[in-house]
């Protein structure tokens, strides 16, 4: 083996040990960034898979010093390593979708929770509006039979039908009664809504 050769294989050595160490630190610090849950959680799956990654990791240290122990010849040493590698490497793939499969897993209640959170939102929100639509046509019917019986001298009730907004959300109708009086009749009218929940004044 001519010097030039020689020297090639040694720093082609010195880069496979520079990158199967890197990708063992990669590994290193993902697994141990993300504990695993413990067992009695309900996620032995994702503790059994972290404790087979660890031993991998630690089976790739045992083989890498091996490799350097046993092998005299660069050349084969370099082909050792460069398996090595490729194992380190997909150690390191392994790892990082083992701590998206975590990840997931622990962002899935939070996010169930911001969503039962939103639809509550919601939910207040389109109550708070019907409530104010209850009220507003409440009042319109209220200060509309009070106008009829000013008008007539009649007596304003709550009556039927009554119509609902919502859940425990109801608008009233009401009657306005005008007593008989000398030689007039007496009269009624019906503050209500139609179907399109507009108020209307009908006699009866």
């Amino acid at each position: 083996m001519g010097i030039d050769s020689e020297t090639n294989v040694v720093s082609e050595i010195a880069q496979l040990e520079v990158s199967i160490d890197r990708a063992a630190v990669a590994t290193d610090i993902a697994l141990a960034d993300h504990h695993p849950a413990r067992a009695d959680d309900g996620q032995r799956s994702s503790v059994a898979e972290h404790s087979e990654l660890c031993r991998q990791l630690a089976e790739l240290g045992e083989r890498v010093a091996l490799a350097k122990h046993r092998n005299e010849d660069p050349r084969s040493l370099r082909a050792e390593l460069a398996t090595l590698l490729f194992f380190a490497r997909t150690l390191q793939a392994d790892a990082d979708k083992w701590v998206s499969a975590v990840e997931e897993e622990c962002e899935g209640p939070e996010r169930i929770r911001i969503d039962e959170r939103r639809d509550q939102a919601g939910s207040a929100a389109e109550r708070e509006k019907l409530a104010r639509r209850r009220d507003a046509l409440q009042s319109t019917i209220l200060q509309t039979a009070a106008r009829v019986a000013q008008q007539n001298r009649g007596e304003c009730r709550r009556t039927v039908p009554v119509f609902t907004l919502g859940e425990g959300l109801t608008v009233c109708s009401v009657s306005v009664s005008c007593p008989s009086r000398w030689f007039r009749f007496g009269a009624h009218w019906l503050v209500t809504l139609n179907r399109s929940h507009e108020v209307l004044v009908r006699r009866e």
